[in-house]
Order: C-alpha cells, then structure tokens, then sequence
C-alpha cells in the first residue's frame, strides 16, 4: 500500500488460519521497517470464511491516518504490515506486508 502522510483511509487486508479464526482478536502493528511492533490496535473484523477444508481467512481493517486513524505515518518511511491472531494458547505474530509513506 501506498499512503501519503496527510491521508486518511482504510487499510483492510486479510489473514489465512488453519482452524477456526471466527470471534479471535487481530491486531496491528505499524512498525517503521526492521523495527520490532511496540503498539498494538485492534482490527475491525469484517468477515471470516472457511477458504478451504481446514482454512480460515479474515478479512479486516485498520483506519490509518492524522484525521482519527489508529496510526499517524511520516514520509519518506517505509512500514512493516504486522498482523497478530489472539486465540488460545497460540498467539502468532506475522508481517504481512508493507506501508509506502510518500508525499
């Protein structure tokens, strides 16, 4: 994804389980790249389907941005997309992509 820094707006994205995900909390992390996650927000949860026998995909959300967004980003930086699943005991942890902040 690509963002400028005065720009606020949805990234929505998804996560694929080998079991059920349904009701399970996800978060994310905006790291600046090579960073480790400090702060944690929850995902709006839009929908998890069974994608195939045995795999579950959620599709969720986070609002980025200054206008309200769970983040504020700075240009020219470069984000690591980290995603984590809360479930018993299992909490994984996965970087799931990337934020280009550009002006």
């Amino acid at each position: 994804m690509r963002i400028r820094p005065d720009s606020t707006e949805y990234a929505t994205a998804t996560v694929t389980a080998d079991h059920d995900i349904t009701g399970k909390g996800i978060e994310v992390a905006l790291p600046v790249s090579g960073e480790a996650p400090a702060t944690w927000t929850a995902a709006d949860v839009l929908s998890v389907v069974q994608s195939l026998p045995g795999r579950w995909t959620a599709t969720y959300r986070v609002l980025v941005g200054p206008v309200g967004g769970a983040f504020t980003l700075e240009a020219p930086k470069h984000y690591d997309w980290t995603v984590r699943i809360t479930d018993t005991p299992e909490v994984p942890v996965f970087r799931a992509g990337h934020i280009h902040v550009t002006n």
